[in-house]
């Protein structure tokens, strides 16, 4: 998906901590988790739903 190779990376955790310093970065992956998390549940109860209203249609179209 993304063609990072192992420079940029370093290139990249260099930058975030020379931004956000060594005492920031627990506290934004931490936020940074949670949010992925919620987004992670919310597709979830995107799918169960998607996943509910197939199964009324078909037991419509087969009763």
């Amino acid at each position: 998906m993304f063609d990072i190779g192992g420079g940029e990376l370093i290139l990249i955790l260099v930058a975030f901590v020379v931004l956000f310093g060594p005492q920031k970065i627990p506290d934004i992956t931490r936020t940074l988790g949670k949010g992925m998390r919620k987004v992670k549940d919310a597709q979830n109860e995107l799918k169960k739903q998607f996943d509910d209203i197939e199964k009324d249609i078909n037991k419509n179209i087969n009763p």
